[in-house]
């Protein structure tokens, strides 16, 4: 399992996109940036979207990306996967024939470019070949973590913005997990907020990670507020954990 960092930020400056992860050329987790980053040839071979929420670093690639396909070659086709909440927010406010066209029946009804597909917390699907589960989480709307498995059983955990949390935790004790992408928005000097806005910090990554019976191979911070990125560094440092590493666009991450 290949996956491109495309952006993994928790805000947008030069050089710091918002979170988007390529996996394998084809399955999306988020997508806070697709256009800027791929040509069209590889925004083309994208066939499925992993939804965590709809706030709007994590959907603002969607609308460009579905144009570009639109027009790239009819056999573009995207799946969009989501709790239903977040492909409802999709529908209303975005995709709405105002804001931006309903993609659903572009270039026509019978042969739309995108199409929704609802994942239930419980209940895993098949993604070309690749087993997804989701767990929600703990953040300011709903939003859901995911488990994604390849065929040859490595896992990756995807947790999207959280803050403290527990069912995705209880879904991750029952597999054996290669790989987790966990966001820390913040520095520990802002806990109030974190919590508030439903986020972590270096000190409640620490708690979370002991909700882990066994700790996977490789932690992946992401998320992290630009203008604290030097704080949460050093204060992630401090931890003293040699499997974290703090992600950075452009990272290719073998798992």
């Amino acid at each position: 399992m290949l996956v491109r960092v495309l952006g993994a930020s928790g805000s947008e400056l030069p050089g710091h996109n918002p979170p988007a992860f390529l996996i394998d050329d084809f399955l999306l987790l988020d997508a806070g940036t697709v256009s800027l980053s791929l040509d069209y040839n590889a925004q083309c071979k994208i066939t499925h979207i992993l939804l965590t929420h709809a706030h709007f670093d994590h959907i603002k690639a969607i609308p460009s990306l579905l144009d570009n396909m639109v027009l790239i070659d009819p056999d573009c086709h995207l799946t969009i996967l989501s709790g239903r909440e977040v492909i409802e927010d999709l529908k209303a406010n975005i995709f709405n024939d105002r804001i931006w066209p309903d993609f659903t029946s572009l270039p026509n009804s019978r042969h739309p470019v995108v199409q929704y597909e609802e994942v239930l917390p419980g209940k895993p699907v098949l993604v070309r070949g690749y087993n997804v589960s989701a767990a929600k989480v703990d953040h300011s709307v709903p939003a859901y973590g995911y488990v994604i498995q390849n065929s040859a059983r490595s896992s990756l955990v995807y947790t999207g913005d959280t803050g403290p949390t527990e069912e995705l935790w209880n879904l991750v004790s029952r597999q054996r997990i290669k790989a987790l992408i966990i966001e820390v928005s913040f520095p520990d000097e802002m806990l109030d907020l974190a919590i508030t806005s439903g986020h972590l910090t270096p000190s409640l990554l620490t708690a979370e990670l002991g909700k882990i019976p066994v700790l996977p191979e490789r932690i992946y911070i992401s998320h992290i507020k630009p203008l604290y990125h030097s704080a949460i560094r050093a204060q992630i440092a401090e931890l003293n954990r040699p499997c974290i590493e703090v992600l950075e666009d452009g990272m290719l991450l073998s798992i």
